[in-house]
């Protein structure tokens, strides 16, 4: 500490000869004291001063939180697990990981809880069973909402989901092939619209069906918009709240957009249901909006309240529209760029189904495993929900890559490093289906959905869109990029609208 004092009065001096004034010379004097001792505790008394690490991140978590917020966690996570490997300092207190063996180690324990950082997922300022660090709310929430999100219970939902999903999509391919035979889509709006299209009818009960009506675009960008906002606006949250509530407060009407949206929608919920209790109670509906009507505590019988179903459902529409839609719009373009692959979908898909079968997600997950294969291979190469899952560390810390993490140290697990490794995946920037054929250990290792008792309640869900989305595109219709592909250029949806972007043609 003497050597920073004296740096300290040198460097004050100095200041004040080159004509800075007395209080702003103290004010950047007492920063550079403050950089320099973090500067020496860190890197030569901190416990994690043996992993490798940017050291701004080991400065200041606010390197971590503005990487967050700015929406490059991806490539943060690319850049440093190539130059650091599987253990990186990526704050003060925390780093990441991304050996398969360690992630499922810590993800499948209950003694490694969920880190402030979930306090982000608070949309309505309620916590949902995502955004709660309460390991018995956890608990009580799963024996509530867990028999709704089974695969018995979603099963039961497979006709809303086909209606409102794929038949709804082939509507409206059929109309634009009606007009030439051949047309140009674009997946990414396409399964936006579609994914929200069946979000829409399973969480608020609204049949909306988008592609029908001439103003798509318009509910496209809404429905975008405001649910982007409140992505950003949760992330935001890890500013000071002056600074959090300034930059908001002009958008704040896009969040108060989707809160009327919901609330009307579980008040129509509940008028409903008193006409049906005069009615029949089998008429009662199959959805995700009654399942948070319905369910309660096995043992208390506590229902959840109407701002409790507002946060559960809002948790639904953000986390249910588009990582679907990503992942499905990934995996058309990952087939456009390895046709072989999409020839092999293609062929399997149809030597096993007519063209005028619909393909159901039992069909699919039973007589489909090369399409399987696709979708995981996908999810690997493209970690669309989520790249870093900050856990932390239990009482009495825990040794991960031979470096011991003391009580409280943050871990997050790095899914994309994680999904490529070198030392696990053989050519892991190269998309391959083939290393899922027959191998439930590469099966198990795509965390896209977590893991172990922490696995995400909404993946039946999500595979059932995806796998009965996929299967039935690949045997009804022909596709490939268009022609003049190599002009619209690598970056066509930022230059220009949705309508004039087509992604592939079929």
């Amino acid at each position: 500490m003497a050597v920073v004092a004296h740096y300290a009065l040198g460097l004050h001096q100095r200041l004040a000869q080159l004509g800075w004034t007395e209080y702003t010379g103290l004010a950047l004097t007492i920063l550079a004291v403050v950089f320099i001792y973090r500067l020496i505790r860190e890197l030569y008394f901190s416990p994690l001063r043996h992993i490798p690490g940017p050291l701004f991140a080991r400065l200041t978590k606010r390197y971590y939180e503005v990487v967050v917020a700015m929406g490059q966690m991806a490539p943060d996570a690319r850049r440093n697990t190539q130059k650091y490997g599987n253990i990186y300092v990526c704050q003060p207190n925390g780093v990441s990981i991304s050996n398969p063996a360690d992630i499922r180690a810590v993800l499948s324990s209950t003694a490694f809880l969920k880190h402030d950082y979930y306090k982000i997922l608070r949309f309505t300022g309620i916590d949902s069973i995502m955004s709660t660090r309460d390991p018995h709310m956890v608990s009580m929430k799963r024996r509530m909402l867990g028999p709704y999100f089974s695969s018995t219970y979603v099963s039961r939902m497979e006709p809303l989901i086909l209606e409102h999903g794929i038949n709804a999509i082939k509507r409206k391919w059929d109309g634009l092939l009606a007009d030439g035979g051949r047309a140009e889509v674009n997946f990414c709006s396409t399964f936006t619209l579609c994914t929200f299209n069946i979000v829409s009818r399973l969480v608020y009960g609204q049949e909306i069906e988008v592609f029908k009506t001439t103003s798509s675009v318009d509910t496209l960008e809404w429905m975008s918009s405001s649910t982007n906002y409140i992505s950003v606006r949760a992330l935001l949250q890890l500013l000071p709240r002056p600074l959090f509530y300034i930059i908001t407060l002009p958008w704040e009407h896009k969040y108060k957009q989707i809160a009327s949206y919901v609330y009307g929608s579980i008040a129509e919920r509940k008028q409903l249901l008193s006409k049906l209790k005069s009615v029949d109670e089998k008429s009662r509906p199959v959805d995700l909006l009654q399942a948070l009507v319905d369910c309660e505590e096995p043992e208390s019988k506590v229902r959840l309240t109407g701002e409790q179903i507002h946060a559960e459902s809002l948790l639904l529409l953000i986390g249910g529209i588009d990582p679907t839609a990503y992942s499905l719009t990934w995996t058309m373009h990952l087939f456009m760029l390895y046709p072989d692959c999409y020839r092999e979908a293609t062929r399997e898909v149809r030597g096993v189904f007519g063209a005028h079968h619909t393909v159901t997600y039992a069909e699919a997950k039973a007589q489909l495993p090369y399409l399987e294969a696709c979708i995981l291979e996908s999810m690997r190469l493209v970690t669309v929900p989520g790249v870093q899952i900050p856990r932390t560390t239990p009482p009495g810390g825990t040794t991960i890559q031979g470096q011991y993490l003391p009580e409280g140290t943050i871990v997050f697990a790095n899914l994309w490093g994680s999904h490529h490794s070198a030392e696990y995946w053989r050519e892991p920037g190269r998309f391959d289906p083939t290393r899922f054929l027959n191998n439930k250990r590469a099966q198990h290792s795509v965390f896209t959905f977590g893991y172990g008792n922490r696995i995400c309640m909404g993946k039946q869900l999500a595979l059932i869109k995806m796998f009965t989305i996929l299967a039935n595109l690949l045997k009804d219709y022909d596709m490939s990029l268009p022609e003049d592909y190599t002009r619209r250029g690598p970056h066509v949806l930022d230059a220009v609208s949705v309508d004039e972007a087509p992604v592939s043609g079929y």
